[in-house]
Order: structure tokens, then sequence, then C-alpha cells
């Protein structure tokens, strides 16, 4: 693997040297510097950038690695867990403030909103020696007409943004 070298460039300098070069040619040094900096900037511009080595994709006789060989599915969470994984949490359901299922819809005025099957969840902890956590259900209201969803807001009690 070959390292580049590492070019500083001053814009200013380059700038001026520019400026000088119409009135006066141009120093040996000040275009080598020019040359330099060109030179780095087409390097960049033209070499593709590959992060990915052919042996971590290919086997040696030529065949792909990453493929799974057992047929177990990966779980699509990512290791997180959803509201519905905390079985013992206290329950709250929180009703929308100033909407209720049926009302006219305030941004598009034409149709009305309904109670959503889901509501948006929001899981709070709170470090007691066993853990307590609590779900936070906030109703969700959509209009029928334009598709905009109404969120009921999150309680206060559910504590700042950097404990979720």
């Amino acid at each position: 693997m070959t390292m580049r070298r590492r070019v500083d460039v001053n814009l200013d300098e380059l700038d001026q040297i520019i400026d000088r070069s119409t009135r006066a040619p141009l120093s040996e040094s000040e275009g080598q510097k020019l040359k330099t900096a060109l030179h780095a900037m087409a390097d960049r511009l033209l070499r593709k950038r590959n992060t990915e080595k052919t042996m971590a994709v290919l086997a040696p006789d030529g065949t792909p690695t990453g493929t799974p060989e057992t047929s177990e599915s990966v779980p699509a969470d990512h290791g997180r867990n959803s509201a519905a994984a905390f079985k013992g949490a206290n329950r709250i359901a929180i009703a929308h403030a100033t909407l209720h299922s049926g009302d006219k819809c305030p941004e598009c005025l034409r149709g009305n909103v309904y109670r959503q099957k889901e509501p948006a969840t929001l899981v709070g902890f709170v470090g007691h020696a066993p853990l307590e956590e609590t779900v936070f259900e906030m109703e969700r209201l959509r209009c029928n007409a334009c598709g905009e969803v109404f969120t009921a807001d999150e309680p206060e009690t559910a504590g700042p943004d950097e404990i979720r």
C-alpha cells in the first residue's frame, strides 16, 4: 500500500502567487508550490477510494465469504427492546390534550381525526434497586382527509430526554 504524503496548502499564498504571475513570471519555488498543490488536488479527484478489501469479501478460491450458511435470521431490531418487551412495566395511557376521535382536523379543516390502533410509546426508566420502567402510551389521532397524525404531548413525569 502506498502512503500519501501530506501536502499543506495555504490558499492565501496560492492566490498571491497567481496574482503576481499575471504581472511577472513565477519564481522556481512558486511554480513548484503551484504544481504540488495542483497534483495533490488531481490525485484526490482521480483516485477511487476503496475501503473494502477483496480478502474480506472473497475466499482464496474466489467464492464469496459473507453468505451465512445457517438459516438463522438476524433480529431486525439490532438489540433494542420495544415497549412491548417490558411486560411488568407500569402502563399509563395519555389522551390528546385538545383533540378527540371524530373531531375536525385542525390542519386541513376537511376531514375528521380518528384514533390509531398503535399509540406512540415512550419508555422511561427510574433507577431503583431493581430497575423500574414506565411505558407512556400517548394517544395518536389521524385525519382521514390529509393523513396528518396528531400525538398527545409527553407527560412532564417522563423526565428529561437524557435519561431515556
